[in-house]
C-alpha cells in the first residue's frame, strides 16, 4: 500500500467502522511504522479491502481487517489475512482481537486456525463493547509450489493452517 492510498483507504475503514474508523492521522501514523505492513485488495482501481500488520520480533499482529460492505464473504479477508502471515519472516505466532459481536469475522478467524484466548472487558467504544483475544500458533509448511493442490484441502487444526498459509489469490492483492 502506498501513501496516496490513504484518502481511499479512510473512506473504506468509515464504511466498515462508522465512528470508531481510525482517523487520517491514525492511517498515516500505521503507514510510517517500521514494524507495520498495510495491504489492500484492488478491484477495478477501488480498494475493496484493507489489512494492516504489525511484527515484532517473533510475534505478528493482525491490527485492522475491513473489507467493503458489498464485497463481503468473497474471501477477500482470508486472502488479505493469509497473504500477511505468509509474508511474515520469522513469526511463530499472529494475534488479534475482534468484537465479541461480529460473528462472522469469528468464524472466519476460527476457520483459519485462530484460537480464543481471553476477553478484554469494555475494550471497543462505540459501542461499548468486549474484545475477544486470538492467536494462531503457525506451523512449518512446505514452499508455496509444493502446497496441496486438492481444493479440498485439510480440514482441521494444525494441517487446515498449513494449507490456508499457502493459499493467496493472485491479481486480487496489490
Amino acid at each position: 500500500m502506498l501513501p496516496a492510498h490513504s484518502e481511499q483507504v479512510k473512506s473504506l475503514l468509515d464504511l466498515c467502522f462508522g465512528d470508531s474508523a481510525w482517523t487520517i492521522e491514525s492511517l498515516r501514523s500505521q503507514l510510517e511504522k517500521s514494524d507495520s505492513r498495510c495491504t489492500i485488495a484492488v478491484e477495478d482501481d477501488r480498494i475493496i479491502g484493507f489489512l494492516a500488520f504489525e511484527q515484532v520480533m517473533d510475534e505478528g499482529s493482525i491490527v485492522e481487517v475491513a473489507v467493503h460492505p458489498d464485497c463481503r464473504r468473497k474471501g477477500i479477508a482470508r486472502s488479505l489475512i493469509t497473504a500477511a502471515i505468509q509474508s511474515a519472516e520469522g513469526v511463530n505466532t499472529v494475534f488479534l482481537e475482534v468484537r465479541e459481536s461480529n460473528t462472522p469475522a469469528v468464524g472466519l478467524y476460527e476457520s483459519l486456525g485462530f484460537e480464543r484466548i481471553g476477553v478484554r472487558k469494555g475494550y471497543y467504544q462505540k459501542p461499548k463493547e468486549d474484545a475477544v483475544l486470538y492467536r494462531l500458533p503457525l506451523v512449518k509448511v512446505p514452499p508455496l509450489g509444493e502446497c496441496p493442490k486438492d481444493k479440498g484441502g485439510a480440514a482441521s487444526g494444525e494441517e487446515a493452517v498449513a494449507w490456508h498459509k499457502c493459499q493467496v489469490t493472485e491479481g486480487l492483492l496489490n
